[in-house]
């Protein structure tokens, strides 16, 4: 899921609030206030790893904690984070699954009005004309998910329970997030380009040196996160198998900070896929809560700060990992945080990264 508590919203609006100066980047102090404000999250509990980029250039990492745990006397070993750790980037997939679709958009194979009986057998159901621009945006009135994380289903059973579901609103009116939108929006990619979801994630992101990025194909037991139970994401996050229709294109992605900053940098730089793809990603569509001050664009966040410019960002969280990306495009700066906890550590720390780097 997305996570916007009170806290967190408070804690972002916090930092942007500080966020004075961009000249502040400039400053020598910079790395060693980065430096300090990890150790103040550390010192709080963050265990995960951490990168800051500033204009092209990691002026930041550190990972905290342990990645890998075996606590039995036999097989006893503790290793740290590193940048090529795996771990659940939960509902960061959805950025991937808004990239994906705005590529498709872009090269004219992908209609997003188009209702979704197009792609989709749902004729006649009470999903059929929703658009898979609702899909993207949050706003086709759909509940939240069919079913658990860990459940064995295919994603054409979740299709197939979508088209037998109750729509909650008018479909294009709201703002209302939905887990199960983007596996709908998976489901439509799959059709369109005629691969699989996972298939299409890898070939994208691996082409940009994200090679690790994905789900069972792209998973590598000897680098993920690894609790002192022995469970690694497979069998936190999919529930011992490969992860189910309820997951697919809309959480449980298996990533690494070292990849994410690949390909986040990559899709900055229009690299990743085309401009036309990039800024249709980034394009605020949806006004999320009704204050005009944070938008839906497809997979990400969109803000303005007065101060600050433009701010691009999603998070996600499950009962064990959170992961925060937050790109500041006006002052040349990605944050990543990925945590092996529980919300809000990852959140936290990015919230940190940007107070240390703007307060003057």
């Amino acid at each position: 899921m997305k996570l916007q508590t009170f806290v967190q919203r408070a804690l972002i609006a916090g930092a942007m609030a500080l966020g004075i100066s961009a000249a502040a980047l400039a400053d020598t102090g910079a790395r060693e206030r980065l430096a300090d404000a990890f150790d103040g999250q550390v010192a709080d509990g963050f265990t995960g790893y951490v990168i800051v980029i500033r204009n092209g250039e990691v002026v930041f990492e550190n990972g905290a904690g342990s990645a890998r745990q075996d606590a039995s006397a036999e097989h006893h070993f503790d290793i740290a984070f590193s940048r090529d750790t795996q771990l659940d980037i939960a509902s960061i997939t959805k950025t991937v699954t808004g990239i994906l679709a705005a590529e498709q958009i872009a090269a004219g194979h992908l209609d997003p009005q188009a209702p979704l009986d197009t792609y989709l057998d749902v004729a006649g159901s009470t999903i059929a004309q929703l658009t898979t621009h609702q899909l993207l945006t949050h706003s086709a009135g759909l509940v939240d998910i069919l079913g658990d994380d860990h459940e064995a289903v295919s994603l054409d059973e979740i299709v197939r329970r979508a088209a037998r579901t109750e729509l909650l609103y008018e479909p294009g009116s709201t703002y209302r997030y939905s887990n199960l939108g983007y596996s709908l929006a998976a489901a439509v990619l799959e059709r369109v380009t005629g691969q699989s979801y996972e298939t299409l994630v890898m070939q994208t992101l691996s082409a940009h040196g994200a090679a690790a990025t994905g789900y069972a194909e792209a998973y590598d037991p000897a680098r993920s996160v690894l609790s002192a139970q022995g469970e690694g994401v497979i069998d936190l996050s999919w529930g011992g198998h490969a992860p189910g229709g309820n997951l697919i294109g809309n959480g449980g992605l298996v990533s690494s900070a070292g990849d994410m900053a690949a390909w986040l940098g990559a899709f900055s730089r229009s690299e990743l896929v085309s401009e036309h793809a990039r800024d249709l990603v980034r394009t605020p569509y949806i006004d999320e809560t009704g204050e005009e001050r944070s938008y839906y664009g497809y997979g990400l966040v969109v803000e303005q700060h007065d101060r600050l410019g433009t701010i691009y960002w999603h998070n996600g969280g499950s009962r064990h990992f959170n992961a925060h990306w937050r790109e500041l495009p006006d002052q040349g700066v990605l944050i990543i945080a990925l945590a092996n906890q529980p919300p809000a550590a990852a959140d936290f720390m990015v919230g940190a990264m940007q107070r240390a780097l703007f307060l003057q």
